[in-house]
């Protein structure tokens, strides 16, 4: 079958071109591909392989005469020209006309049914999941929120991108940064992106952007940035290196020339979390430039900006300083309820509604004792540890200072014979992370967490929180209180904190009396002002408030509505009303699509696939058997164990999402967009309401795609289009003799494609004709 000399098109990587066999080696052939100037060791029998032979009427280059000529038969290994002449394959090279799906009839090339139905549903796969412009942020692993949808919406919408989220504790900003910078990235809108985050919150996001949204950072560490010198020189740009990056705030600020080699990177996105940081001099320094300097910059912060006008002008003016320059002005379109550059959001548990309710669970107690051992609160936890224990549950308790905290862990450790993990400023990030891992996946019931885990992580598995003592602060409690109260908990949440005899500083009292353990503290942080403020005073001993004043001016704010400075600034927020609005935009059958389109992709191409029951659960190995040499983004050999169901992939964290933005998904959908698998079949169609038969076309211009039909004469038919695709899925292989075409034939057929009248790019064509 092969010679040296012959010909043959890789049937899976086309943009190779015309390759010729310069050796025959066993079972193997080695190929030069000149378009390319590459050479291939090549297997026919596995790479589905087979010669190129050129049809009748085919031009092609008399090599060594540098001489055009014309095909009128194929012998063999040689070819008799329309002069009379024969010559071998060997001295021919081909004149291809561009290989699109029409030519691709005309000369016989044909595909299966099964890979033309194949490509079809990929190009109604790749509209549907954009969704009306949602498609960039349903990739992800999670649960679909209208209000995190709504607001990355509004957010891309945008050009640039330069948003400030401050959304109430645990409403999910950081998902809400996670699906913009996704729909940035997918999108081609950015191209080098850098987090900076807390320390104890970057291990944190680097696993949210990888197992929830397909995406691959890098850790910017000490570790890391020691390597880039290593391995690139001293002068490496770690930026350059890493363009998809996280680096903590601490980092930057022991290390001020690390942001000057970010701004010389030219950052497409720059993200800040507990961005209300800034408001410490030093990190504003060597953050608010790479904010300046960035194309986007997204800013996260949850802590209640009210009372602070001027710290919330400040980070405005960091997002759009030609907007915001001046603060008195600020505050005069503030007061008088103007409208200003939409640039916010900032959601509340009201606006959302359906969450879980707070459960209070005070415990009454006899004084405090000074020695640890003997204090009834440690008495309570050492006694409760053991039933908790027992009976599997995870409970995180809040303590003030790090010194009671371990002490705390000692006594709890010699009680219940298990050790307890702890979280607090003390220890590295990378040990905090280990230790929160530990809780969760060990016997233990108890996570001792000083107010470094108050800021951004997420406890929700936890069936109850105690607060071993209170913060003199209430923005600081709903912080504690968000670490558990968060969007997509199903259970209540328990709350528990001490009321200890004879106190002098009655903090629970005065939490009581003010309702900010049951009911959430946004929108109140104004008429809270005077709390912080004599709480702060009291640790000197001044403790003079009001409190039944206080208690009407709470109740008054939150009858009013706590209505917050974002929501005045941005009138068009999210509110619950609109859930059913944004949600009816994702299409029902998106994930059952997702999963025909690739498991029909995986099968044609030879990978091993096996179903494995349950919700949509499938193993798929590109394995030896595969027809293809490579996979975009796809290792040779890989393996995935996942689902295309994003329901069980939320449950079931430990499984692959089948989804937007994997690398298997985006792999197969490129494989079906750009090879040539499916691109002419002939159909039979049984379709009773068309009678007839002709050429069925398909069009794709950017997501969009078209179908056009016109009959054996040419004329168009519109009408014909629903019909046929709905019988698209009966359709069987005809046979039209279009295998081994007439030159007159091939003309008739490229004549009758000049009729055509659809606009972008030629996907698959088809001649059909339809049964009853």
């Amino acid at each position: 079958m092969w010679k040296i000399g012959s010909k043959l098109i890789h049937p899976f990587n086309p943009e190779l071109g015309v390759g010729v066999v310069r050796k025959l080696d066993g079972r193997f052939l080695e190929v030069y591909f000149p378009d390319e100037g590459r050479e291939l060791t090549l297997s026919p029998q596995s790479s589905g392989i087979t010669r190129l032979i050129l049809a009748a009427g085919s031009s092609a280059l008399l090599l060594d005469e540098d001489e055009e000529v014309v095909i009128a038969e194929a012998l063999g290994h040689s070819y008799r020209l329309e002069d009379g002449r024969e010559v071998e394959d060997a001295a021919l090279w081909p004149l291809l006309p561009p290989d699109t799906p029409l030519e691709r009839l005309a000369t016989g090339r044909l595909n299966s049914v099964e890979s033309f139905r194949n490509r079809v549903e990929g190009l109604q796969f790749s509209k549907l999941r954009e969704a009306g412009g949602l498609g960039s942020f349903l990739g992800g692993r999670i649960d679909l929120f209208a209000h995190q949808l709504y607001t990355a919406q509004q957010a891309v919408a945008h050009d640039p991108v330069r948003w400030l989220l401050a959304d109430e504790v645990g409403l999910g900003k950081t998902v809400e940064a996670c699906l913009i910078l996704s729909a940035l990235l997918r999108t081609g809108r950015a191209e080098r992106a850098l987090l900076v985050v807390p320390d104890t919150l970057a291990v944190q996001w680097l696993s949210e952007l990888y197992r929830k949204f397909h995406q691959v950072f890098v850790l910017l560490d000490e570790k890391r940035l020691e390597s880039v010198q290593i391995d690139f020189g001293e002068d490496a740009n770690p930026f350059e290196i890493h363009p998809f990056s996280v680096i903590s705030q601490e980092q930057l600020l022991a290390n001020p020339k690390l942001c000057l080699s970010a701004m010389m990177a030219e950052l497409d996105l720059v993200v800040v979390d507990e961005a209300h940081r800034l408001s410490n001099e030093p990190i504003d320094d060597v953050v608010r430039p790479l904010v300046s300097m960035s194309t986007h910059a997204l800013l996260l912060t949850a802590t209640p900006l009210q009372a602070d006008s001027e710290g919330f002008f400040e980070l405005l003016s960091m997002l759009h300083p030609e907007d915001f320059y001046s603060y008195e002005e600020f505050k005069i379109s503030l007061e008088q309820g103007g409208t200003q550059v939409p640039c916010t959001s900032s959601v509340r548990r009201a606006d959302v509604g359906g969450l879980p309710p707070r459960v209070t669970l005070p415990v009454d107690l006899p004084a405090a004792a000074e020695e640890l051992r003997n204090d009834p609160r440690a008495q309570w936890l050492m006694d409760q540890a053991r039933i908790w224990a027992k009976a599997r549950e995870k409970v995180l308790v809040f303590v003030r200072d790090v010194e009671t905290l371990l002490a705390l862990q000692e006594l709890l450790e010699a009680r219940v014979h298990l050790r307890m993990p702890v979280f607090h400023e003390g220890l590295d990030p990378a040990t905090r992370d280990i230790e929160v891992a530990n809780f969760r996946d060990s016997r233990a019931p108890i996570l001792l967490c000083s107010e470094a885990g108050g800021e951004g992580r997420n406890f929700q598995f936890c069936e109850r929180m105690v607060h071993y003592d209170l913060p003199l602060d209430p923005v600081i409690l709903e912080q504690r209180i968000g670490r558990l109260d968060r969007i997509g908990r199903k259970i209540p949440v328990e709350i528990v904190y001490f009321r200890l005899e004879g106190e002098k500083l009655d903090v629970a009292g005065l939490y009581e009396r003010l309702d900010l353990f049951s009911r959430p503290a946004a929108g109140l942080d104004r008429a809270l002002v005077p709390v912080r403020s004599t709480l702060a005073g009291a640790k000197r001993g001044v403790f003079e408030l009001d409190i039944d004043k206080l208690c009407a001016e709470v109740e008054e704010e939150r009858q009013r509505g706590g209505k917050s400075i974002v929501e005045v600034f941005y009138p068009d927020a999210y509110h619950h009303s609109m859930e059913s609005e944004v949600l009816e935009q994702v299409p029902e059958e998106l994930d059952s699509l997702t999963q025909k389109v690739c498991i029909d992709a995986a099968e044609e191409l030879g990978f091993t696939v096996v179903d494995k029951g349950g919700d949509a659960r499938f193993y798929i190995e590109f394995g030896s058997e595969a027809i293809i040499e490579a996979l975009p983004g796809v290792q040779d050999g890989a393996r995935f164990l996942g689902t295309f169901a994003r329901t069980e992939a939320v449950r079931r964290e430990e499984m692959e999402f089948f989804s937007s933005g994997h690398p298997l998904v985006e792999g197969l959908l490129l494989e079906l967009e750009d090879g040539d698998r499916g691109r002419a079949a002939c159909l039979e169609i049984p379709c009773a309401s068309v009678d007839g038969g002709g050429l069925l076309v398909f069009w794709k211009k950017g997501a969009e795609w078209e179908a056009e039909v016109v009959d054996v004469a040419g004329k168009p038919h519109p009408e014909w289009v629903v019909p046929l695709l709905e019988a698209l899925p009966r359709a069987r292989k005809a046979d039209l003799g279009v295998e081994k075409p007439s030159p007159e034939w091939s003309e008739g057929l490229r004549s009758l494609g000049e009729t055509l009248l659809g606009e972008g790019d030629m996907m698959a064509a088809a001649l059909f004709r339809t049964t009853s």
